[in-house]
This record gives C-alpha cells, structure tokens and sequence, in this order.
C-alpha cells in the first residue's frame, strides 16, 4: 500500500445548524445551503494551498504543508460563515501524519476531531503544537483559552483560540481593573484531589490526570460490566477539580446529601468531598462506591 509520512496542519471543520435548518425550510433548500457551504469551505482550503482530504457528513477535513496558510484559512472560513445561518467548530493541529488510500491516519488526526468536536459552535480550538509552528506575528493573533482534557489522552492540553474582533476593548477594559486577565492573576491555591476505591487509592494534583475505568490500563480499576474501558478521568486544571465523563453507561455523582446528579459524556467541577457511583446509582447493593476528598496545599 502507497503511503506518505509528513509533517503538516489538519483542519477539521464540523458545520453546525443544520437540523434547525432542515426543519425550518425543509430538505431541499436546507440541503442547498448546507452544500453551499461545505463548499465555500472546500474553495477557501484551496485558496491556500490546503488539499481537502474528505466531507464526511458535516464535516470537511483539510491538510496544510503550512501552518501559516491553515491559520489564514480558518480565519476567513469563521469570517465568512459568522454572515450564515450556518456556522462552524474547528479545531487545528499539527503533526505527523500517514497519507495513504486518499485518507488520513495517526494520532494528529484523532487530536484534531476532538478540538473540533470540543468547541463550541462559531469556536475555532487550536493545539499547542500548531502555536509553536507558527511564526511570532501569526501567535499573536491567538490567546491561551486553557489546559483541557481528550478521551484516550494522559496529559492535559494548552488549547488555544483566535483573538477575539473586541479584544483591544477587553484590553481597555482590563486596563481600569475591571477585568482580570488570567496571565497576570495571582496562581489559584495548589490542592490536592485524593480518590479512594476499595482497597484502590489515587492522588490527582495541578496538571495530572488520574483514570477510571475497566480497563487495566486505568488508574483505578473497577471490574464491573456496567462500567466502561475507559468511564471517566478526574483533572486538575487551575486550582479546580473536574470529573471528565466519557461512558456510556454514564455516572452518578454525590457532593452532599441528597444532591446526586446523574452525567454521561459531559464535565462537571468537584467541590469538597463526594462519591462517585459509575453505572448506578449509589444506593442500589451492587454499586460501585469512588471517595473523592478535595485537599487544599
């Protein structure tokens, strides 16, 4: 099989609205627009020098030699579609990739696809790996949003995001100490997020990751059918504690008495101490009981 290994930019943009779109004006027109602007996107890939790899769905695949050039097009892409019914989450990586069978393969491209699927609509998530490909001008036109969290990633992530049209307003603003600028703010207080499972005992600190699941490559393994390989991952990003769940059997989680609340692929910040029932609830016998306890220091 012919394939090619390069260095290069991956954009993925996932167009949203569509729905909304096909029930207000029906399949036709909606149909309509919805490859109109699919299309938009293709041309403006290759108006620099980007190659379309494939639309799947909604979804439009680009790869870039240059990250420069994958830069300019996202941001005339999230210019062009800001005037649209319809609207896009991109995400921007940069790595090695396998080229082969007209399709993408490797890491970069799953890393890509969650950026994407991560951002909100109108968002465009950007890499640290794409950042540091960049020249210094081209970095200033984008502001650190966060350390985040991936399914199937160990480590946290800097993610990045294009500067907003009112940025030199919320510098003004800043300017007369109305506004806190998280670069120049005090660190959060350090603590420390301590997780208990039967004779099993983990601690998560600032940047760590501690994982559960029923997989043995977990950090805390629960061997039970109900859970998933890989159910949730507890962070710790800026002195705040997040459960990041990913299951499909979901989890319920306790931070008081009578306060159990049920999740399935969505985030939620811990707060003081809680337990978490992967699967099921609590108080049914067969649960599996997880002690968190947040620690300052």
């Amino acid at each position: 099989m012919d394939q090619e290994r390069l260095l290069a930019a991956v954009l993925l943009a996932d167009v949203v609205g569509s729905t909304p779109l096909y029930e207000r004006i029906g399949d036709d027109d909606a149909l309509r627009q919805v490859s109109d602007c699919l299309d938009a996107i293709r041309e403006i890939v290759a108006q620099h020098g980007g190659d379309f790899i494939y639309s799947k769905g909604d979804d439009v695949l680009s790869l870039f030699e240059s990250s420069e050039a994958a830069l300019m097009a996202v941001c005339q892409i999230s210019h062009q579609l800001s005037k649209k019914p319809l609207i896009a989450r991109i995400g921007l990586h940069f790595g090695a990739v396998i080229r082969a069978r007209g399709a993408l393969f490797g890491d970069v491209v799953n890393v890509t696809a969650r950026l994407s699927a991560t951002a909100n609509p109108g968002e465009v998530l950007i890499s640290q790996s794409f950042f540091e490909a960049l020249s210094a001008g081209s970095r200033s036109t984008l502001r650190l949003l966060d350390k985040m969290a991936f399914k199937g990633k160990q480590e946290l992530f800097d993610v990045y995001t294009l500067r907003s049209d009112n940025e030199a307003l919320s510098t003004h603003i800043a300017n007369r100490g109305t506004f806190i600028d998280r670069r120049s703010a005090p660190p959060p207080p350090p603590i420390n997020l301590i997780i208990r499972y039967e004779d099993q005992s983990r601690s998560c600190r600032n940047n760590e990751l501690v994982t559960i699941g029923r997989s043995p490559e977990c950090d805390i393994v629960v061997q039970r059918p109900w859970v998933s390989r890989h159910h949730a991952t507890f962070t710790i990003s800026n002195g705040k504690a997040r459960l990041v769940e990913r299951s499909s059997s979901g989890t319920f989680v306790s931070m008081g008495p009578g306060q159990e609340v049920f999740i399935r692929r969505e985030d939620i910040l811990l707060f003081g101490s809680g337990v978490i029932s992967p699967g099921r609830r609590s108080s049914l016998d067969d649960a599996q009981i997880l002690h968190y306890e947040i620690i300052s220091g």
